[in-house]
């Protein structure tokens, strides 16, 4: 569909990405089916001098087909890359300009890739100043077009890919090896764009890219250097794994290719590991290559390829759920997910740059632990399908809390994975809530899901909730989350009364005291911690309300989507997010306070300081009580909401003392 913007000469098109990215898809396996058996039988018919017009006719269409996959996929990447809005009446259409899709184009990207390669292929410590911009400049206006990657990529091939960012990366702290380079800082930003157009080349399945991304795999556990000059000919450098995996820190890389990367990776990642134990050392290593680190982005080294790899899976959802449930030999012999060696069991190397302390390497399994449960990147809105869990996904989000309600220490000392996992959480609320919940027999009504449950003992989720919400980030978001939840729950349950099998009021009341419940559990847990910390806790003044308004809004969405779809399924979820009535009202009021705008009263500030718990206990009211006269308009069903939520919160108290949810180690 074509139309001419007003105002300008300009054509765009409208794309539907999800519709064109199938049909791709499509044309791509049929037309190499079509043209390979066309062929086929057209050399067996000349054989015996038949005929073979028809069948010249259909190796030419499936040629055409082939000839115009590159225009399409230009137009998909380029409707996945637009910052248009989507057209008025057609949800999911975006805006590209025409002039961006043509074969001058394509051909233009072409003499690019060629030239990228060109300069890529030369030693870095050869490279003028010139010659490095002019080669950043390439791979950051290109790193998202077709045919640029995966010209580019096949020209450098797997091993020189690694080659070249091995030698590249050792340029930033080996004074002995370039002196004079001018462009040390600049190397991060070099590091990027190489990761985004390796990324988008391994979306390519032309059988070029097909047998590099296998070749990649297969040279992930080999040192990447060529063979010296005899007598030491031997070759050595970091292995393939170490260096590929600090180039997939960005981008969106093939999901088929990270399960086969992941899979041959955690198998060397056991062996080196088991080595290394053996031998006193300290992982992977430095490989022995002595010119700097492997990666310029952040504070680590690049010598834990768990890493890159960690971050790789954090922008592929289905590839993260696929790695964390696959099952491999543990030490003892036995099948092991990758979720628990990693999570439970992998030592993770101090990878630390000197002078700086880094957590990037689990704070990145963390991401990646959010996106498989999830299924979406972390920081994005929960559309309605990804609110539809698989059994996969609910089955990892179960293994999850067992774990860190099994040893809290696995997320204790380790805080700063919490805010994931508090997000995890936040879309897996009514699961939760349901595991808490006394109402055994028809919870799964009073807190629907719309898609596969994640089974969960009580006990487990008072200690997960309890050890999340220790720390500042996780507090937050389970607070939030959770209020703006059973505010949009409440509202739909007035407006389906026949939903839980109780009158409406009762069904008001039972969420307010699940809420009081869930806000109790993780109000003393954040008071314990910062009882622990002798801090002045948190006082939730301007700064909170400035960080919660960078990440409200995807929660907000997210929850009340997840609170919405059993009721109404995708058809009554507004594209971009839903914000009912109820829960829109409970975020303002939880960000600004609760009351009239009028100015005769101060509104009601709620969770200003955690170490007060009577203060959270009123706070946990009021918010509740707003819910519920929202969702209802009655100042009868707010009273009783506000001493159902008064009652849970006291109920808290002690499900934490027979859960043992504090522990011993406070």
């Amino acid at each position: 569909m074509a139309r001419t913007n007003e105002g300008t000469q300009s054509v765009f098109s409208g794309i539907d990405p999800g519709p064109l990215k199938a049909t791709i898809d499509s044309i791509q396996r049929d037309q190499e089916n079509l043209s390979n058996r066309a062929s086929y039988y057209k050399s067996q018919l000349a054989y015996y001098g038949l005929g073979t017009k028809d069948l010249s006719d259909v190796v030419h269409v499936a040629n055409w087909a082939r000839d115009e996959l590159p225009l399409l996929k230009q137009r998909y990447h380029l409707s996945m890359n637009t910052d248009n809005e989507p057209y008025p009446h057609f949800n999911g259409m975006v805006q590209i300009s025409e002039s961006q899709v043509s074969r001058a184009a394509i051909a233009a990207a072409a003499r690019e890739a060629k030239r990228g390669a060109e300069l890529a292929k030369k030693d870095p410590k050869d490279l003028s100043p010139a010659e490095f911009d002019e080669l950043n400049a390439i791979l950051a206006l290109n790193n998202d077009q077709y045919p640029f990657a995966e010209k580019f990529a096949a020209a450098l091939g797997p091993k020189g890919t690694l080659q070249f960012w091995e030698k590249m990366s050792g340029l930033s702290d080996a004074p002995a090896y370039r002196p004079d380079f001018e462009r040390k800082r600049d190397l991060d930003e070099l590091q990027k764009n190489l990761s985004l157009t390796i990324a988008q080349a391994t979306n390519s399945d032309t059988p070029t890219m097909k047998a590099w991304k296998k070749e990649m795999v297969e040279i992930g556990d080999k040192p990447i250097r060529e063979p010296g000059p005899p007598p030491h000919g031997d070759s050595g450098g970091p292995h393939g794994f170490l260096v590929m995996s600090n180039l997939m820190r960005y981008g969106d890389y093939d999901d088929k290719f990270l399960t086969d990367y992941g899979k041959a990776l955690i198998t060397e990642d056991k062996r080196v590991l088991e080595k290394s134990k053996q031998l006193r050392g300290s992982g992977w290593g430095g490989g022995g290559i002595g010119e700097g680190t492997l990666n310029q982005l952040g504070n680590d080294q690049g010598y834990d390829p768990m890493t890159g790899y960690m971050k790789a899976l954090s922008n592929s959802p289905a590839a993260a759920t696929k790695f964390f449930t696959a099952k491999h030999k543990g030490s003892d012999g036995k099948p092991e997910s990758d979720f628990t060696y990693l999570f439970e069991n992998r030592k993770w190397p101090n990878d630390s740059q000197p002078g700086k302390e880094s957590v990037t390497g689990r704070n990145s399994m963390a991401w990646a632990i959010e996106a498989a449960t999830t299924g979406h990147r972390p920081g994005e809105q929960a559309t309605a399908d990804d609110v539809k869990h698989s059994k996969a996904q609910a089955g990892l989000f179960s293994d999850l809390v067992k774990s860190v309600s099994a040893d809290s220490d696995r997320l204790r000392k380790y805080p700063f994975m919490s805010d994931s996992f508090a997000d995890a959480a936040a879309e897996y609320m009514p699961d939760l809530h349901r595991s808490l919940s006394s109402d055994i027999e028809n919870g799964d009504q009073l807190f629907p899901t719309p898609g596969d449950t994640a089974k969960i003992d009580k006990y487990d989720a008072a200690r997960f909730l309890h050890t999340v919400a220790r720390n500042k980030e996780g507090y937050d978001t389970l607070n939030v989350s959770q209020h703006v939840y059973a505010a949009a729950l409440t509202e739909q349950h007035v407006k389906h009364p026949d939903a839980y099998p109780e009158s409406t009021q009762n069904t008001v009341n039972s969420i307010a005291y699940e809420t009081g419940l869930f806000q109790g559990v993780i109000g003393e847990a954040r008071l314990s911690q910062a009882n622990k910390n002798d801090a002045d806790a948190s006082t939730r003044g301007d700064a909170w309300k400035g960080q919660a308004s960078t990440w409200g809004g995807s929660v907000v969405g997210s929850v009340t989507t997840l609170a919405t779809a059993p009721f109404t399924g995708p058809v009554g979820v507004v594209a971009g997010g839903l914000a009912g009535v109820a829960s829109g009202k409970v975020f303002d009021g939880l960000i600004n306070g609760f009351g009239d705008d009028g100015g005769t009263e101060a509104k009601q500030q709620v969770y200003k300081n955690v170490k007060e718990l009577d203060d959270v206990e009123h706070s946990t009211i009021v918010t509740a009580q707003e819910a519920a006269k929202d969702a209802t308009g009655s100042e009868n069903s707010e009273s009783q909401a506000g001493d159902q939520a008064g009652q849970g919160f006291r109920d808290a108290h002690s499900l934490i003392h027979q859960t043992e949810a504090d522990g011993s180690t406070n």
